[in-house]
């Protein structure tokens, strides 16, 4: 027979790991570098290959940063696109790098093309000084992410950055960072679960409820979310998830990497029958 006290940790135990917040697993492709025409029509990159090392650094970092978050390693992703270097089609390597990924797990492949990443020592025009040297930097890339299991672009953009002086090319690259953080949390957002309801009014509306976000992936006091009922539709042979909206709450305490107590701010009456009716409730930030 179990005892009561361990029946209590073994069911919470479960309970936890219902809720637990799994990070999204993401795989960087080595980034294409793209080369550009001479006076006398020849392909030639400007690009070091070091700097390109730092571009694709960076993003990987600004990805784990979020903490909603993990990697594939970097040598199965460079192993993924050295296997298919031996074609000649981009289009091809990357439709076969994507397909390959979904056997190491990943839920989303990062690809990127720079433009520009360089830094060189040009003569500039001074007032009063006249003419000097002056080292210059220029960074430009795009970058798409795409889902594994549809192909599916879920999000794309380009960056660009240029700066002077001995550190030029890092601080060009710092100015970059800043942009690729806000790509990321624009467009994957932090989404989480109401695991349950904590408090209610003495008319029975929700006032304190537990959603399964934490420390873990980044959420913290004062952060505010949305609330909606999520429901599947099949529409024209597409499934597709319907958000609709039934409240709102603010992070109250952060209690652990994987929960925090929230204040219901807008509807209360709703979360709480829909709770009882057992609806899938779900959270998605609004401010960060």
């Amino acid at each position: 027979m179990i005892k009561p006290i361990t029946l209590m940790v073994t069911l919470f135990t479960i309970c936890s790991t219902s809720y637990a917040q799994n990070k999204t697993l993401i795989g960087i492709v080595p980034f294409k570098s793209s080369a550009q025409k001479d006076s006398y029509g020849y392909s030639r990159s400007n690009n070091s290959s070091e700097y390109n090392t730092a571009i694709q650094d960076a993003v990987a970092d600004a990805f784990l940063k979020t903490k909603r978050f993990s990697l594939v390693e970097r040598e199965k992703m460079d192993q993924l696109k050295s296997e298919k270097n031996l074609q000649k089609d981009e289009d091809f390597i990357d439709g076969q790098v994507i397909e390959q990924s979904k056997s190491l797990g990943a839920q989303y492949v990062v690809l990127g093309n720079i433009s520009k990443a360089k830094a060189e020592t040009k003569q500039v025009s001074i007032p009063v000084v006249g003419m000097t040297t002056s080292n210059i930097a220029e960074i430009a890339f795009n970058t798409r992410v795409v889902d594994v299991a549809t192909g599916e672009i879920m999000a794309s953009n380009s960056f660009s950055a240029t700066s002077k002086g001995k550190t030029a090319f890092e601080d060009a690259l710092k100015e970059i960072k800043p942009q690729i953080e806000k790509f990321i949390k624009d467009n994957f957002k932090i989404v989480a679960s109401i695991a349950s309801i904590e408090e209610k009014s003495g008319a029975g509306e929700a006032v304190k409820v537990l959603i399964s976000g934490g420390s873990g992936t980044g959420v913290s006091e004062s952060n505010q979310f949305k609330v909606y009922e999520a429901t599947e539709l099949v529409v024209d042979g597409k499934k597709l998830t319907r958000k609709k909206q039934i409240g709102k709450i603010v992070v109250s305490k952060v209690e652990d990497e994987n929960f925090s107590i929230c204040t219901v701010t807008e509807g209360g009456a709703d979360i709480a029958k829909k709770m009882e009716g057992n609806a899938k409730l779900k959270c998605e930030i609004i401010n960060e």
